[in-house]
């Protein structure tokens, strides 16, 4: 049975494409739209009790195949997720293409084009944009008119998507932050959405759970002492994953203290009696398929 958070498959509604793959009673095409919401929360149901599996950001493309009363079942076509998301949150059609991108941790859409105007988004990092007008000056701070109306201080935004250097520093953008199981931006993220965002600023699109990327990414490496981790590596406990950042710290999305930390590899080992054996390690190379 294909993996329903990867394939839009239900016993009454399937994806047309899984004809023959999966029964059900009736298969469909998934519609073209795209998010026009900062941060569009991706439950297991639709119901907002639900849990939260995910959220799609602004401008990610997705296919609906179904609505039914405030909710759409869609899938992104970013990492292939599939579930329940407010349909006000999506547009249908095909996305235009971005003109900018968001290059800071996040930046908040405004009514008006000025800093004390009501905020009424927040647009993640790497949200891509579609600029109608510049050169909207309000005490000495420029602003970009968006074509979806609302404003964004025009320092926030780059025309190309935002890197870093390595993992270990795009994961390091996010100490601090909290801790948001199902998260993957600044305002909430889980340790699987620390890494997957992290990768995005190297330019590369990765699974977005831990049990999906512990299988996929990089190479398997054993690892007995920490002199054989590198910087970069991935660290995957059973619902956990942590980025190596050298000199013996990691980097984690920590469901314990409830955010974004940087530890000492050896003394979370002490206090949380783990070791090397507990360890699936992953090493991505640079150049090299995911």
């Amino acid at each position: 049975m294909p993996d329903s958070r990867l394939h839009a498959c239900r016993a009454d509604l399937a994806d047309a494409r899984l004809r023959g793959v999966v029964a059900a009673a009736r298969y469909v095409d998934g519609r073209p739209a795209w998010v026009i919401a900062g941060l569009a929360p991706v439950r297991h149901s639709p119901a907002p009790e639900a849990a939260l599996d995910t959220v799609y950001h602004y401008g990610e493309p997705v296919l609906i195949f179904d609505e039914a009363g405030e909710y759409a079942w869609c899938q992104s076509l970013l990492d292939g997720y599939v579930g329940y998301t407010l349909a006000r949150h999506l547009i249908v059609g095909k996305p235009p293409s971005p003109t900018r991108f968001v290059a800071s941790m996040g930046a908040y859409r405004y009514e008006t084009p000025d800093l004390r105007a009501a905020p009424i988004d927040f647009l993640p990092r790497h949200s891509g944009v579609t600029i109608a007008e510049t050169g909207l000056v309000t005490r000495g701070t420029e602003y970009a008119r968006l074509d979806r109306g609302g404003f964004l201080p025009l320092s926030c935004l780059s025309p190309t998507p935002p890197r870093s250097r390595d993992l270990a520093v795009a994961a390091s953008l996010y100490i601090g932050c909290p801790y948001l199981w199902g998260g993957r931006s600044f305002l909430g993220v889980d340790c699987s959405g620390l890494v997957q965002q992290g990768f995005r600023d190297l330019g590369v699109a990765v699974p977005r759970d831990t049990d999906m990327q512990q299988t996929t990414i990089g190479v398997p490496i054993a690892v007995r002492r920490h002199s054989d981790f590198r910087r970069g590596d991935l660290i995957y406990l059973p619902g956990h994953v942590m980025i190596h950042a050298g000199g013996g710290a990691v980097i984690h999305a920590d469901g314990a203290s409830m955010t974004v930390r940087r530890d000492r590899l050896a003394g979370l080992m002490r206090a949380r009696r783990l070791d090397f054996g507990q360890f699936t390690v992953r090493r991505y190379m640079p150049n090299s398929a995911v």
